[in-house]
């Protein structure tokens, strides 16, 4: 008999690559929606668990770091009260949790964060996302804690779907009077496909070596060169102008540098992602030729 894993947040973008990725590696998937399951709700976890009976539970549901400044109790609620309730319910049962969290979760200072270094907690969103992980290990002995780097990937229309996003805006500008988008030259991330981290945590969660772990495509961006990259990729020449954060208007003060090192996937044996680069230009290559007009 297959293994099954159900999968909150059914909607998003990581979840949609989790459960085609997922399903394609011989598990039965149940991807629930928020519409279909309110993660808040303890009765509606509860059930969803018990008539599911998964092996594995995968938590990705998350709103945006700027929403969880402006009204703090939503960030609690969904990422961290919730991680509580999966949690319970998945101990009860003996599955497996895996809570995909973050990786703003350090400072200022540019540098490579294993998941060993003390966490710096700039923002409501990353208060919330930890205090969810320390939720969900402390609620579910099986828990597996995943901070991923920038995510892309997912279809087009996701609205955070970064790659896709840069597409249009590059576009657009293209057809301007003026062909020159902007990016912040001073935020440094691991840009990573969505599609590529689940294979990853897949390979994770089939150790049971439970924990906490960094997953990412290898090296370092900007968000200036980030932004390049996927124009380039498309085949654009709309320009790309470094500038500062200034730039750009946030509510959440995010940390200039969100670099995360994957030592403990290196030490569990398994070979790190590829360069972010490559896993644009796959990501790219792989759209359907619809969408790029």
């Amino acid at each position: 008999m297959n293994k099954k894993v159900l999968i909150t947040g059914g909607s998003g973008m990581l979840a949609t690559d989790m459960a085609r990725t997922w399903s394609e590696s011989g598990y039965d998937v149940v991807s629930l929606s928020h519409s279909q399951l309110d993660i808040t709700q303890a009765d509606q976890v509860k059930q969803a668990i018990e008539m599911t009976a998964p092996d594995v539970v995968v938590h990705t549901p998350g709103i945006g770091v700027d929403a969880c400044e402006t009204v703090p109790e939503d960030g609690f609620n969904l990422h961290t009260w919730s991680a509580g309730l999966v949690g319970r319910q998945c101990q009860r049962r003996g599955a497996a949790l895996v809570y995909i969290s973050t990786c703003g979760l350090f400072g200022d200072e540019k540098q490579f964060n294993a998941e060993y270094e003390p966490v710096v907690l700039k923002t409501q969103y990353a208060r919330s996302k930890f205090l969810g992980e320390q939720e969900a290990m402390r609620q579910c002995e099986r828990s597996f804690i995943i901070r991923p780097g920038w995510l892309f990937g997912g279809s087009p229309s996701h609205n955070r779907n970064f790659v896709y996003q840069r597409y249009l805006e590059a576009k657009r500008a293209e057809a301007s009077d003026t062909p020159v988008i902007r990016s912040a030259s001073d935020k440094f991330g691991n840009p990573t496909a969505t599609a590529e981290l689940s294979a990853m945590i897949l390979a994770i969660v089939d150790t049971q070596e439970y924990g906490l772990y960094h997953v990412t495509n290898a090296g370092a961006a900007s968000r200036y060169d980030y932004v390049k990259c996927i124009v380039e990729a498309f085949g654009l020449t709309t320009a790309v102008e470094p500038v500062t954060s200034d730039s750009f208007v946030r509510s959440a003060p995010v940390p200039d540098c969100e670099l995360l090192d994957n030592l403990n996937v290196k030490f569990l044996g398994l070979e790190p992602l590829g360069p972010w680069q490559e896993a644009i230009q796959r990501y790219v290559a792989g759209l359907p030729a619809a969408d790029q007009v």
